[in-house]
C-alpha cells in the first residue's frame, strides 16, 4: 500500500498554486495596460479620421454654458456651447447627440449636434430658441417652419462663458468632470491632509498594487499603537490628501469620498496582489494578535502619476516652502500657508 506523504504533496500544490496565481496577475495587469493603450490609439485615430460618434447628454452646467455627454467607448466627455450646433438646455438632459473628439487639456466633444429622431415633438424644442439660427438640421425638418426670430448675439454671451470657464473657482462647474471643478474642490476643502506610504516602483508587486488601489477606488494606511488612531473620525467625505511615496515624492491627489473603514479580506487580495488566500488568511490573524489594522480610505483619484514619475519639489519653490518629508504614516495638516497653492500646483501637474 502506498503512503501519500501530505506534506509534501501540500507544498508541492502549494508551489504550484501560488506559480499560476502569480501568472494569473501578471497577465492581468499586462492585459489591463494593453487595452489602455489600445483605446488611446483608439481614441488617436477617431480623432484623426474625424470619426462620427454618438452619444447622450448627461449633465448640463448651471448657465447651460458647457456639459457632460456621455459615450459608450469613451465614458464622460466635456463639450462646450461654442462647439454645439445648438443652444444648450436643461430640457435637453437625456437626448442624443453626434459629434467629433479632440483632445485640448482634455478630452472634448466638438461638432455637437442633435439627433432629432430621438426628440417627440421637434417643433416644441424649435420654439425653445434652442436651436441657432444657422443650424442645418432646421431647413431639414421642415419648408414649412417658421422663421427664427431669434436676434440674440451670441459672441459676447460666449465669450462671458469662456471667461466661466477658464476661473478655477467659478461656482458653476461640474467638480466630478471637471478640470477647473476639481481645483475649485481642492480651493474649497476644509482640511486638505498630508499622508505617507512606502511603494517601491521597482517592485512588480507594489506597481501592481497601485494600479489596483486606482481602479478600485481606494489607498490603504496602518493603524496601530500611537499611529492613525482617531483617522477615522479625521477623515471626512470631501477632504482633500495629498499621498506621498516615501522616497519618491507626491503620487495622487485624492478627495475622501467615504467613510474608513478597516481592510477586509477581498479588498487585502488588491492591496498585497503578491499574497495567496493562505498569506491572506495569515496576516488577518496578525493583525488580530497585534492589535494592527490596514485601513481602507474610498477616495476619488483627482490626479496620480505612475510611481517612477512622482512629484518632488516643484521648479520655482525653494525649500523652506515646499511641505514634504513627514515621518510615520500618521494623516497630518501642514500649517505652511502655501500648502493649499502646492497641492493644486501638483494637481495640475499630474494632470
Amino acid at each position: 500500500m502506498t503512503t501519500i506523504n501530505y506534506k509534501q504533496e501540500y507544498e508541492r500544490y502549494k508551489c504550484k498554486y501560488e506559480e499560476y496565481h502569480s501568472k494569473f496577475w501578471a497577465g492581468y495587469h499586462t492585459n489591463k495596460e494593453l487595452k489602455r493603450e489600445n483605446r488611446k490609439l483608439m481614441m488617436r485615430l477617431d480623432i484623426y479620421e474625424k470619426k462620427i460618434l454618438y452619444g447622450e447628454i448627461k449633465r448640463i452646467s448651471h448657465h447651460c454654458d458647457y456639459g457632460i455627454l456621455t459615450n459608450s467607448e469613451y465614458g464622460d466627455i466635456f463639450f462646450h456651447s461654442s462647439q454645439c450646433k445648438f443652444n444648450i438646455s436643461n430640457i435637453l438632459l437625456g437626448k442624443k447627440v453626434k459629434f467629433n473628439l479632440t483632445i485640448t487639456k482634455k478630452l472634448e466633444a466638438i461638432n455637437v449636434e442633435l439627433i432629432l429622431g430621438d426628440i417627440s415633438n421637434v417643433f416644441d424644442i424649435l420654439e425653445t430658441g434652442i436651436y441657432n439660427s444657422d443650424s442645418l438640421q432646421i431647413d431639414e425638418l421642415s419648408e414649412d417652419t417658421s422663421e427664427d426670430n431669434t436676434s440674440e448675439d451670441n459672441t459676447s454671451e460666449d465669450n462671458k462663458t469662456h471667461k466661466l470657464l477658464n476661473s478655477s473657482l467659478n461656482n458653476n462647474i461640474l467638480p466630478e468632470d471637471n478640470y477647473e471643478g476639481d481645483l475649485k474642490i481642492i480651493h474649497n476643502a476644509k482640511n486638505i491632509w498630508y499622508m505617507n506610504c512606502r511603494l517601491n516602483y521597482n517592485n512588480k508587486d507594489h506597481v501592481n498594487s497601485w494600479s489596483n488601489s486606482i481602479d478600485n477606488g481606494f489607498v490603504g494606511t496602518w493603524q496601530k499603537n500611537k499611529v492613525n488612531q482617531k483617522l477615522c473620525q479625521k477623515l471626512v467625505v470631501g477632504d482633500i490628501i495629498a499621498w506621498y511615496i516615501v522616497g519618491s515624492g507626491y503620487s495622487a491627489i485624492l478627495r475622501v469620498k467615504d467613510s474608513c473603514s478597516a481592510m477586509d479580506k477581498d479588498d487585502l487580495k488588491l492591496h498585497y496582489p503578491e499574497k495567496s488566500e493562505e498569506d491572506i488568511k495569515n496576516h488577518l490573524e496578525w493583525e488580530k494578535r497585534e492589535n494592527c489594522r490596514i485601513i481602507k480610505i474610498p477616495v476619488e483619484f483627482l490626479a496620480y502619476t505612475e510611481l517612477n514619475k512622482c512629484i518632488k519639489r516643484m521648479e520655482g519653490w525653494q525649500k523652506e516652502e515646499w511641505t514634504m518629508g513627514y515621518r510615520g504614516s500618521n494623516s497630518m495638516l501642514p500649517k505652511h500657508p502655501r500648502w493649499k497653492e502646492q497641492v493644486m500646483k501638483m494637481y495640475k501637474n499630474m494632470k
